[in-house]
């Protein structure tokens, strides 16, 4: 979905829709519905201030067990959305300010990447289906969420795996 920047009032306008997301501009996961989009634009010259919305929920596989399972995102930001000719102007560092910025080219912004861009950032970098997702057993390979194979799991740091052939030393001797 693209928009002229140029027909973009400097009073600005909002609009209320529902989008589905194309899987090419999602990092991780697929979107499970049509996100609900809420989107307030407003153009200063060049510039163009956005205030939105996004609502949905997105299909995910847990980092522990490998489960799919549906992630909730319910999130409003700010983003100032800049030419991307700005980009070429020589700059030795970035303002906090700034780091809320994207940029359109050819006098067009693409509506979906700005939500999908969102999206993206919402995603936990290890998804857990619930937090105390017990994931897959080590030695046969079932989900310990669903089984209790029975198999008893030890927690070792491997950087000491090569201290376990040491024999513990009882009532101070050896």
């Amino acid at each position: 979905m693209l928009l002229e920047v140029g027909k973009i009032s400097e009073r600005g306008f909002s609009l209320d829709f529902q989008m589905v997301v194309n899987q090419r501009y999602l990092v991780e996961g697929k979107a499970d519905s049509p996100f609900d989009i809420h989107l307030e634009l407003e153009r200063k010259g060049e510039r163009v201030k956005s205030r939105s919305r996004v609502q949905g929920k997105v299909k995910l596989i847990c980092s522990r067990c490998a489960d799919e399972f549906s992630y909730g995102i319910d999130s409003e930001f700010s983003v100032d959305i800049l030419p991307v000719y700005y980009l070429r102007e020589e700059k030795v560092s970035l303002q906090d300010k700034e780091l809320d910025t994207i940029f359109y080219k050819d006098g067009k912004i693409d509506i979906e990447k700005l939500i999908a861009d969102q999206i993206n950032i919402l995603i936990p970098m290890k998804p857990l289906c619930k937090p105390d997702c017990k994931g897959i057993c080590p030695v046969c390979g079932a989900n310990r969420n669903k089984v209790d194979c029975g198999h008893k799991i030890e927690a070792l740091n491997p950087k000491l795996s090569q201290l376990k052939p040491i024999p513990e030393v009882k009532n101070g001797s050896a």
